[in-house]
């Protein structure tokens, strides 16, 4: 840019004048000086630190604050399902239905895990079913790649219908619970046939293991009682039932139950459903306040960066300087649409821009500022390729720790898994673009 540029937007032809003809460090002198005497570089950079403070700093601390608080009460709730037992007598009371048939134990189970993992979250909670449920499967004699494989099918069914899932997208893209629902229950509907096909293909290919016997007998005193069980499935069905409902009413008469009372009633329920003689439940819920919110901090502290980064990419400058460049590339059409997110759903992988946890958040913000494509279409993109994410990425802290305790090679895993994932992204799509285009 020419030193007198400064010059012309100041309207000094004086100064013009000498900028034009002043030796080269004479020029950027008076230029420099001009900046600084004419006020001009000094406001603007306190207006942009006003900004950052306020707009990007501040109300991005709040900007998923829903989300947040989502997570929170979710974390409790997981930890109660945790320490009262619920899980480990859900699983080895499904593992005792399915009997010692491959097939049937192994679906048993890793729909166990999906209805589990509705609720519980976090690398915590994986070790805890997982170490449940590995043996049972291995007992059988399921391959250690598939009986891994299938916890991560399970885990990421289940994330589909997590409700803090849910509220993450509505935060995010500003869409309403109806919406994540209707699209979350059709991919959930495609992802239950996948995993049917998967375990029933690699099945047939795995080669069968050497049985050992696992004990399922357990203290009569451990079990919980059979009404404890539904915990898991209180805020769902508050939540789903009500979505259902309201398919069938008019407007007026519709409600959307909220998905932190939802939790809320999900606590009660199990804190009421498993108190014991000479356990205080009041001390068993606070144990599980603290113990959930420790769990969840990591993710919280993200949410908070993806909350600013949101606030920064959206703000004006931004979305102006990237609106042009990213329309000439966003898909207008259905057929586009599937075959630019199928082609380059990979990139979910190894937290990258498909990856809501990952520089995704920072896409999808200014994806929504530029209005290059509809929010529902950008959650349904999202939540389709971030399937192989949640599945097949090597670095899952999940992902890692399964194969560590499994002894297998984490690319394996990757391998095995991917063309699965891949496939559910590709119809997720179609469905997304169907419905949206």
């Amino acid at each position: 840019i020419p030193y007198y540029y400064w010059a012309q937007i100041l309207h000094q032809p004086l100064l013009l004048e000498l900028l034009t003809k002043s030796d080269p460090q004479g020029k950027e002198a008076l230029s420099s000086a001009l900046i600084l005497t004419e006020g001009k570089f000094l406001p603007s950079l306190v207006a942009t630190l006003k900004d950052t403070l306020t707009i990007v700093l501040s109300e991005g601390a709040f900007r998923l604050h829903i989300a947040i608080f989502t997570v929170l009460f979710g974390a409790i709730l997981a930890q109660i399902i945790s320490k009262s037992g619920i899980a480990e007598t859900l699983i080895k009371s499904a593992a005792e239905l399915a009997g010692d048939k491959p097939f049937a134990i192994g679906l048993t189970l890793t729909l166990v895990i999906a209805l589990l993992f509705t609720v519980l979250g976090g690398l915590g909670a994986v070790i805890m079913v997982a170490t449940i449920v590995f043996p049972i499967m291995l007992s059988i004699g399921l391959s250690p790649l598939l009986v891994g494989c299938l916890f991560l099918l399970g885990l990421s069914l289940g994330g589909t219908f997590n409700l803090a899932n849910w509220v993450l997208y509505k935060e995010v893209l500003g869409l309403s619970q109806s919406d994540v629902f209707k699209f979350a229950s059709l991919l959930g509907v495609v992802f239950f046939i996948i995993i049917l096909i998967f375990l029933f293909v690699e099945l047939r290919r795995s080669s069968t293991f050497t049985h050992w016997s696992v004990s399922n007998k357990e203290k009569e005193s451990e079990r919980v009682s059979g009404l404890a069980l539904l915990t898991p499935l209180i805020p769902l069905v508050l939540v789903l039932g009500f979505q259902i409902y309201n398919l069938g009413v008019s407007k007026d008469k519709q409600f959307v139950f909220p998905i932190i009372p939802a939790m809320i009633i999900g606590i009660v329920f199990g804190v009421l459903t498993t108190r014991k003689r000479g356990v205080s439940s009041i001390n068993i819920l606070t144990k599980s306040c603290f113990e959930g919110i420790a769990d969840v901090a990591p993710a919280i502290i993200l949410m908070l960066g993806i909350g600013m980064l949101l606030k920064s990419v959206t703000s004006y400058p931004v979305a102006s300087f990237m609106a042009p460049l990213l329309r000439r590339v966003m898909p207008e059409s259905g057929l586009t649409y599937i075959a630019f997110f199928v082609i380059l759903a990979p990139l979910a992988l190894y937290r990258g821009p498909f990856n809501l946890w990952g520089m995704g958040s920072g896409l999808v913000g200014i994806m929504l500022a530029t209005k290059s494509l509809p929010p529902v279409t950008i959650m349904a993109a999202l939540m389709s390729v971030g399937m192989i994410q949640g599945v097949c990425d090597p670095t899952n802290t999940h992902n890692v720790w399964i194969a560590n305790y499994l002894s297998l090679d984490i690319q394996a895993i990757l391998r095995k898994t991917l063309p699965y994932m891949w496939v559910l992204a590709l119809l997720g799509l179609v469905i997304a673009g169907v419905r949206y285009f």
